[in-house]
């Protein structure tokens, strides 16, 4: 498929321009870009954020091992939501001791020969995640259980989620997804790379300074997450429909959902008119963003 810019439609663009619209390569995914670049003003309240993404041999973290680790660090203002500066980037490959699935290298273009040898360097990680900032991922479903188990030193960090954390529809895209909400803001990327997904999460923010409000707020939130102990087999299309999800691998053979602190009474009251005793039986956990996504 041919890409390119069609110059040769230059003519009916002028004339017509409503017709169009342009997109752009995200300036700081660019060969060449050196960081520390600075994108705005500071307004004097920044904070710095770690957008961390990774590419796997799989979605199983449990299972599946991982092959390349980015790490950019942001500042970012809470009151403006605007990013004021990209301050770094990180990129790591690391071999899995195991051949990387024809469908992975694929995806990414990460082949065996890339990561031959090649670990995470856990020193410079340590140097670039000091103190306790908020590590950002698209997917943080996905990403902090690999880390995690990866890296067990880190476990207990601050975690927000771009996709999870933002109302997306609320602001006018109609999915969640990173291509998507790039795309729809004028601008594209080559995916499917740990750096280059972490800038693009970076100038998504910068292009959207609500949703980045939206995931500051999000980290300082608290949640629950419900088990339906002892619901009946005849209630689960019940539990489907409200949020409730199966998965028995993670979460033990129980439907569990999440929810927000002010939509605890509610669901309590949901639970008791569902089954017997739903309410009491429940396992309710408190989440925060050092519990969250696991």
């Amino acid at each position: 498929m041919n890409n390119a810019f069609p110059l040769d439609r230059l003519a009916d663009i002028q004339s017509a321009p409503g017709k169009f619209r342009l997109l752009e390569l995200i300036p700081v995914t660019q060969p060449g870009v050196q960081f520390p670049i600075k994108i705005a003003k500071d307004v004097g309240d920044e904070i710095e954020i770690s957008i961390l993404d990774l590419e796997t041999t799989g979605l199983s973290a449990a299972n599946d091992k991982i092959i390349e680790l980015g790490l950019v660090k942001v500042r970012v203002s809470p009151s403006t939501g605007q990013l004021t500066e990209i301050v770094s980037m990180l990129d790591q490959y690391e071999d899995p001791g195991i051949p990387i699935p024809a469908v992975i290298t694929e995806i990414t273009g990460i082949t065996d020969d890339m990561v031959a040898g090649r670990r995470l360097d856990e020193g410079a990680l340590a140097q670039a995640l000091a103190g306790d900032g908020i590590i950002l991922a698209h997917n943080s479903s996905f990403d902090r259980g690999f880390f995690e188990k990866r890296l067990p030193q880190h476990a207990g960090r601050r975690w927000a989620c771009s996709f999870q954390g933002v109302s997306w529809r609320a602001l006018g895209f109609e999915s969640s997804k990173l291509e998507y909400l790039l795309l729809k803001s004028g601008y594209f990327y080559t995916g499917h790379r740990a750096e280059v997904d972490c800038l693009a999460v970076a100038w998504l923010m910068h292009c959207c300074p609500e949703a980045t409000k939206q995931i500051v707020l999000s980290e300082q939130a608290k949640q629950y997450a419900i088990k339906a102990v002892g619901a009946p087999f005849d209630v689960k299309d019940s539990l489907s429909g409200r949020g409730y999800r199966w998965n028995p691998d993670k979460y033990g053979k129980v439907w569990r959902t999440v929810i927000e602190e002010a939509n605890l009474p509610e669901e309590k009251a949901f639970l008791a008119a569902l089954y017997h005793h739903g309410d009491t039986r429940s396992d309710i956990a408190p989440l925060d963003s050092r519990t969250r996504f696991l």
